[in-house]
């Protein structure tokens, strides 16, 4: 089997004004992976060692949505223009069909690509995230999120490690495995100007509907993997159970010892399951 590395240089597409960043590896034939990242992150914030097993089986695609790492624009500030975004990149790079593999703020813009193109899309994993109006975290956490401090790099991997992983030895040893490989990649970080967009974002979908039963979460008739640690205290696993209850064909997978970070704790065998999921004919 090939071994498909990242590769450390982007390309660019332009559609719409906007200049977008992209690394695209891995296997010619397939149907290609779109990868959305979680919260403040780029491309350069994906575990290599979850990315690599997945490039030897099909075509992966990561990139920078608008405003974010080496893509320009402005970061919108509503799930639904990250999604019309989204498929705009994905229509200039001339693809008819994706996956889309979604973690975090990424699994919420997946949930409004498969409403908005909905042909675009062929398959979903939803990695520690919720539906709109799920199920919020405790206060503290989004203030934690949202905290403007002074802080040291220190400061930061602390939240960090918070934000994903079990606050247990074998958790955080992984993290922090983890965090080390994608420093080793890293070269670009967002702006404060995504921050601020996608905290906006975040709150905007977060907000409570009166008398809701997810029933929008019907009309996502795409297979789609959801996936999460035991106790995510970012995005709470209890919003997991609600879309694999709610999304017609969903099944879950949910991970010991482990929180919202799941699939950088336990790379490799994330990536299993993700090839496992979108080669099956189940559906």
């Amino acid at each position: 089997m090939t071994n498909f590395k990242i590769p450390t240089e982007s390309e660019f597409i332009e559609a719409d004004g906007t200049r977008y960043a992209y690394r695209k590896f891995g296997t010619q034939d397939g149907i290609p992976v779109v990868f959305l990242v979680h919260f403040r992150g780029t491309m350069e914030n994906w575990d290599p060692n979850m990315l690599e097993p997945i490039a030897n089986t099909r075509p992966v695609i990561l990139f920078d949505n608008k405003g974010v790492g080496e893509t320009d624009g402005l970061t919108p500030t509503t799930i639904a223009d990250m999604a019309k975004d989204t498929a705009t990149f994905i229509k200039t790079l001339g693809l008819e069909q994706v996956d889309i593999l979604g973690f975090s703020i990424g699994g919420m813009v997946a949930q409004e690509l498969a409403l908005q193109e909905g042909d675009l899309v062929r398959k979903i994993i939803m990695a520690g995230t919720s539906p709109e109006s799920g199920i919020n975290p405790n206060p503290e956490i989004f203030e934690r999120m949202n905290r403007r401090h002074g802080g040291t790099e220190e400061d930061g991997i602390n939240d960090f490690m918070f934000f994903f992983y079990e606050q247990t030895e074998t958790s955080k040893s992984a993290g922090m495995a983890s965090l080390q490989r994608i420093f080793n990649q890293k070269k670009v970080n967002s702006s404060e100007q995504v921050k601020e967009a996608q905290l906006q974002a975040i709150a905007k979908w977060a907000k409570q509907k009166s008398n809701h039963d997810y029933e929008w979460l019907q009309n996502i008739k795409h297979p789609v993997l959801v996936t999460n640690g035991v106790n995510d205290v970012m995005v709470p696993t209890k919003n997991s159970y609600i879309l694999t209850e709610k999304l017609p064909k969903a099944q879950l997978i949910i991970y010991p010892d482990s929180g919202h970070g799941h699939l950088f704790q336990f790379p490799e065998l994330f990536a299993e399951h993700v090839n496992s999921f979108l080669d099956s004919n189940s559906y």
